[in-house]
Parts: structure tokens; sequence; C-alpha cells
């Protein structure tokens, strides 16, 4: 856990936030949130990983492979880009997990909230919920309020991410999520829709004034173009691929690769002599200078990174290759909104790529709806304040 289990001092609300390291977008999420809430003050912030702190002894995954869940995940599906057939059976023996241990991880959940004692539970991550819900309603009387925040573009099928029944509060980052649970007519007094996925304010930041300037202090040519290429928290090697495709001829800019906890593969890109100028960074907290300072960014369909990039404008090129199931919806998205275009192959990426480098500064802005209207950074901590003063758990 990030925070002790010593109860929050008088005054301080105690809110705790479960996500998973199963990608990397929910641990930026949760992270994102704590930092929010305690530059607002008023709070302590206690991060839990589900599947590392309460569940590591259920875990079927561990138990029967030699993997847990989230190595699964992170390793066969984001690295190796199994998505297909492979990934849906992932997803089902995840639930099933879930089912044959209901009872076991009510109890493990209940445990946590007896050692950290809440004032309130933030869930960042899908499939668990339901086990945590029901679990809470045992804790100080049921008065405990839980909340989901979505951190996909929508729900892939239902009770996916939001429980059954009405007895939590759901917060949504996009139009298509609040749509969803509009229709699944969750009460207006629980529902709260921000305005984008919940990214680190640092993303709310404007541009740099001297742009040439600090491309050079990130060791970049000031006067090239600079395309950002970001596969998720862990990387893929598509990457290596996309480098390749642009072996033959070479475009007039430079390229960030932002590789980040695959170490592999970004030793494997450093070496692979690529003809035109390269930085090539593993895991970084800097991903918000990067995006700051370039012209186009490349990477496959995770909400959080291309939320991220949309802050500052940046017109997207997105890989729908390995397309996760739950992703379809942000490829639909882009096709609705003109934020960018997508591609399937290597050679595909690299005609694109030109294309788009030879349109100039000007024709290469985002074509998406006001994308500097995310501001769920400012809004989170109203919401957050609102639902502790409705003191409505799930009981």
């Amino acid at each position: 856990m990030s925070s002790t289990d010593a109860a929050a001092p008088t005054g301080q609300s105690h809110v705790v936030v479960v996500y998973t390291d199963a990608g990397g977008g929910h641990r930026a999420t949760a992270e994102a949130l704590r930092d929010i809430l305690t530059a607002v003050g008023g709070y302590r912030i206690t991060l839990v990983n589900a599947y590392q702190e309460v569940l590591p002894d259920l875990d079927l995954f561990a138990r029967y492979t030699s993997r847990d869940v989230e190595e699964t995940y992170n390793e066969l599906i984001l690295r190796r880009g199994r998505t297909g057939l492979f990934c849906l059976g992932f997803y089902v023996c995840a639930v099933l997990n879930v089912l044959l241990l209901g009872k076991s991880g009510r109890r493990a959940f209940a445990a946590l909230w007896e050692r950290t004692r809440p004032d309130l539970v933030v869930s960042v991550l899908p499939v668990i919920n339901q086990l945590m819900l029901d679990s809470l309603a045992a804790y100080r009387d049921g008065r405990v309020p839980f909340a989901v925040l979505m951190t996909d573009w929508a729900e892939m099928n239902r009770h996916v991410w939001f429980p059954k029944g009405d007895r939590y509060f759901a917060i949504s980052g996009t139009d298509d999520c609040h749509r969803q649970l509009v229709r699944y007519r969750h009460p207006d007094d629980r529902l709260f829709a921000l305005t984008g996925l919940l990214t680190r304010p640092v993303f709310l930041e404007p541009r740099p004034a001297d742009v040439a300037a600090a491309r050079r202090d990130l060791g970049l040519d000031p006067e090239r173009p600079v395309v950002c290429m970001l596969y998720g928290g862990y990387g893929s090697w598509r990457m290596l691929e996309m480098a390749e495709a642009l072996r033959d001829d070479p475009p007039g800019a430079q390229v960030v690769f932002l590789c980040g906890r695959n170490e592999t593969l970004a030793d494997a890109v450093a070496a692979a002599g690529l003809p035109f100028p390269a930085v090539v960074k593993g895991f970084t907290r800097e991903v918000h200078r990067y995006m700051a300072v370039s012209d186009v960014f490349v990477g496959k369909t995770g909400p959080l990174s291309i939320s991220e990039a949309l802050a500052f404008g940046l017109p997207l090129l997105i890989d729908r290759g390995n397309v996760l199931p739950q992703e379809h919806a942000v490829l639909k998205w882009i096709a609705r909104s003109g934020a960018g275009e997508v591609f399937s192959t290597p050679k595909q990426f690299a005609r694109a790529l030109r294309a788009l480098l030879a349109r100039g500064p000007s024709a290469r802005k985002s074509g998406a709806e006001a994308p500097r209207g995310n501001q769920a950074a400012r809004q989170i901590p109203e919401i957050i304040t609102r639902i502790l003063g409705q003191g409505t758990g799930p009981g």
C-alpha cells in the first residue's frame, strides 16, 4: 500500500483507491487521483493493488500457471499482442476466477476495509467491483460510499465495470460511457460525468512557449518535426515493426519511442541502427514533456494515452492491428470525431505518417472536438467532495 494503515488525522477523509497493474492506465489513473486530492488538501490517500495486496492467494492464474493474472495480461496480451481468441479466453477465465472465489474474495476485501478504515473507496479497475461493493455493505453499517471511476472508453459488456444495482457512484470520462450509464438507468444523484478521462494535471499545462528550447532540453533537434510513439505502459513489439517500416524511406522527422516498462524492447529499438533521428526511453514520468513538443502521436488504442495526446492537440495515428476487445469503442470514436487515422500494417503506418508530415504544421492540427476541453483533473475534487457529502454507502 502507498500509505500507512493509521487512521486519517482529524478533519481529513481517508480515500482508498483500488487499482491493478494489468496495463498501465489503471495505476496511472490511481496515481493521478492521489496527486490531485493530496494537492487540494483534506484527504489521505491509500493506493491498493487488488491482485497483489488483497487477492494473491485467490489468483487461479498464479495457482495453475507460471504467471499471475497481471503478468499474463501484460506479457502475453500487451507485449506479445495476443489480442484475439487468447484475449477473450483470458477475460472468461478472469470472470470465472471471481465467480468461483467470490465468497473468499469478499472476505479478503472485508479484511482490507478493517485494516485501512476508509471513508470512501474508489475503484479504477474492472471485473471485481461487485466483490468490493458487496464486502462494503457489512463495513460500518454500509455507510462508506463506493465509487467506480472508469478508465476505459466504454464498458465492453454489462457489469464488467459497473456492478449490479445502483448502490454505488459511477464516474464516467467519455460521452459513450455516460450514455451507457443513462441507459442502465443509474440514478442521477449517483452519476457524475467528467469532460474526459482522468489524467495527471501536468497534461493540462500549455505547450512550451519556446518549443525549440524545450526540444533541446530533451535531446531533440529543435528544427525537425517530432513523432511521439507510445504503446502503453508495458510497450509492444509492434513499435519495432513500425520503426523498421520507416527504414527504406525515412521520414523527415525524429521519432521518440516511449517503451514503458519493456526494457528489452527499448534495448532492441536503440540497437536497431535506425536511419533517422530517434530518442528511445523506457519507463518515464516525463511523457507529458515529450508530447508537449511533438507534432504527431502514434500508438495503440489505449484510452488514457490517447486522452493524454489529445490534451496537447496532437493528431493521432492509431494502430488497430492488435486492438483489445474493450478498445473497439475508441476506434469508433476516432472515426466519428476526425481526431486522426487508423492503420493495420506497418506499410500503412509508414504511408500515413509521411502523408501527415507532408501537410505542414497547421494542417496537422488535431481534428478532435475541443482537444483541451478535458478538465477532469479540475473536476474530480468537487465530485469526491459531493460523494462524501451524500454519505450513502452500499448498504
